[in-house]
């Protein structure tokens, strides 16, 4: 989860104190750009937004982040009753809560937020699906892997191919071209995290494999864990 915020008071004041007491891993940003630039190669399930921020409106930046994400977004508004809540739901926030910000009621809004975020795991078909509008990732036993706009843009091309390998060249064009996404993206690297979580979060290994000199390789119909090259 990333916290962000340009008042560097909540950095170290109680309630983000409060979200590590309640078991959550907050990540405290002071700006978009910040944020953005993590983005790249990481993927955030929640998101606590302040609405000053010293490079973006926050509503602005709750609009850019729901064009590409399924993020839970919660926006920390100061402004009136009325409409602060409305511009922030409006552009695509779950909740809005107003600043200064309680640490019980943040820790409790994001406990509800996570408990939507993680569905309980469904028994699928013997294979791989894609869920929330390509947004998520269902393993075989159920369990969900989020996406980020990078890893679903990627795993969609692979898909895309099932029987013929995807050259990193092309993969690298695709993310080169993102319009979310600076050229600098790195392959290597948004392949290994993508690993990394699917199997943290399902328990299953995703069913990549890499062939060197030739390309990537999805089997979304492979319904057990498989041993994928690494690098």
């Amino acid at each position: 989860m990333a916290i962000v915020t340009g008042d560097a008071g909540l950095y170290g004041g109680p309630a983000l104190a409060r979200l590590q007491e309640a078991g959550f891993a907050a990540t405290p940003m002071a700006s978009a750009t910040d944020l953005y630039r993590a983005w790249v190669g990481q993927l955030f399930d929640m998101v606590v937004v302040d609405v000053m921020l010293p490079d973006e409106h926050g509503v602005s930046m709750v609009r850019h982040l729901r064009s590409m994400s399924r993020a839970g977004i919660v926006l920390l508004t100061g402004a009136g009753p009325k409409e602060g809540p409305l511009d922030g739901l409006h552009a695509g926030a779950d909740m809005c809560l107003p600043k200064p910000v309680d640490g019980e009621l943040l820790a409790a809004a994001l406990t509800r937020l996570a408990e939507r975020l993680d569905p309980e795991p469904v028994p699928l078909a013997q294979s791989w699906q894609f869920g929330a509008d390509d947004w998520q990732l269902w393993a075989p036993n159920g369990r969900v892997a989020p996406l980020s706009f990078v890893e679903r843009l990627v795993l969609r091309q692979l898909a895309a191919s099932p029987d013929v390998p995807v050259s990193r060249e092309h993969l690298l064009r695709v993310l080169e071209t993102a319009a979310h996404e600076p050229r600098t993206a790195r392959l290597d690297l948004l392949v290994h995290r993508l690993r990394r979580k699917v199997e943290q979060r399902t328990g299953f290994e995703l069913p990549l494999t890499y062939m060197r000199g030739i390309g990537y390789l999805l089997d979304l119909e492979k319904a057990a864990p498989r041993q994928a090259s690494k690098f």
